[in-house]
């Protein structure tokens, strides 16, 4: 029998956010992403500096982090927080930046040869010196180095594949090796290699966290979930979609109680008509974020205490947040989504999936 409500944290996170503003605020804003957050019953959002322009110095941190405070005021929010993107050549600035409360670490993206990154072509780190430095700042100021896997190179012959993500996994594992006890976060974590390199990875001693996402967890790469009457383009992001025995083995790890798992949106928003005109990748996903854990849960039978670890209590420990161990009581509803973003500016693919729903009572 369906269960009618759930105890869900106090404070849940996403660990794993695109607020963009700036020269992106058409796409959207900090405070429209902080606003569907809140929607989404998501607490504090940790939000990602490949914006336009970067969060690679301390003058654009500063900037950003008023934009962050004004949206929170207007929000009534609680701190939300964010990384620093390191780059090959502000180590001083990431040294400062990690001294800011809001910071919770410095987030890598990997840059090929032709200067141009894998996500913005803004923002990047070329060197496999600069990942040990950028290692070794997180690991004195005990915060978290965040890394997207995707290797450049690779890209470059095949695209964005299973061997671009797993091979630049290997290479972040093995500079952890050499920065013994670092805290190292596998971003949006997409298939079952990567899993399986970071379980190992654990069991050796290093302090590393797999982020899963919402779409990892949802959609299959051939489109049999998805919704028909929405072009394909909209499924499209970084890392790709994967096919549905990945899907499956990420959605089993969430009933491994393992503390060192944990959740974010990943949530990107283009305009629809720079997704077909450009063919930009990102899914919106902060406002079903937390119904997907619940629905997964409840077709996994998980406990309202493992829910929390997911959605609230690992990443909080991790990530040097404060967070209550309160539980509150929702009511489940199942429905069929049909949210909207930034006002219909950006097209939400999650539209027609079958949901449960969580509401406070």
């Amino acid at each position: 029998m369906l269960k009618q409500t759930i105890l869900l944290p106090e404070v849940i996170i996403d660990s794993h956010c695109h607020g963009r503003d700036m020269e992106e605020s058409h796409k959207t804003t900090v405070k429209q992403t902080l606003l569907e957050a809140r929607n989404g019953n998501i607490s504090i959002s940790v939000l990602m500096p490949n914006t336009n322009p970067p969060i690679d110095w301390i003058y654009r941190l500063r900037h950003y982090i008023t934009i962050k405070k004004q949206a929170e005021k207007f929000l009534k929010l609680r701190q939300q927080y964010l990384y620093f993107g390191i780059t090959d050549f502000n180590f001083e600035e990431c040294d400062q930046a990690l001294r800011f409360p809001e910071v919770v670490g410095l987030k890598n993206y990997p840059k090929g040869e032709d200067m141009e990154s894998v996500t913005t072509g803004k923002i990047g780190v070329m060197y496999d010196s600069t990942i040990l430095l950028g290692m070794k700042l997180c690991r004195d100021a005990d915060k978290v180095f965040a890394a997207h896997c995707d290797d450049p190179k690779i890209i470059a012959i095949e695209g964005n594949t299973i061997k671009a993500e797993v091979e630049y996994v290997k290479k972040i594992i093995e500079s952890a090796k050499l920065m013994p006890g670092v805290k190292i976060v596998i971003c949006h974590v997409s298939c079952r290699q990567s899993a399986e390199l970071i379980l190992q990875a654990q069991t050796e001693g290093t302090r590393i966290a797999m982020e899963l996402v919402a779409h990892y967890l949802w959609f299959n790469k051939d489109g049999t979930n998805w919704n028909p009457n929405i072009d394909p383009i909209f499924y499209h992001c970084f890392n790709n979609l994967r096919g549905k025995e990945h899907r499956i083995f990420l959605v089993n790890l969430l009933t491994l109680n393992n503390p060192l798992i944990f959740i974010g949106s990943d949530t990107a928003c283009h305009t629809k008509y720079e997704k077909l005109a450009k063919q930009l990748g990102g899914i919106p996903s902060n406002q079903e974020m937390v119904a997907v854990i619940v629905t997964l849960a409840s077709q996994l039978g998980l406990s309202d205490e493992q829910v929390a670890r997911l959605l609230s209590w690992n990443a909080g420990e991790f990530l040097n947040i404060p967070v209550s161990r309160n539980l509150v009581e929702y009511k489940l509803e199942k429905r069929i989504d049909d949210l909207q973003y930034n006002n219909g500016i950006v097209v939400n693919p999650w539209n027609g999936s079958k949901l449960l729903f969580p509401v406070k009572i």
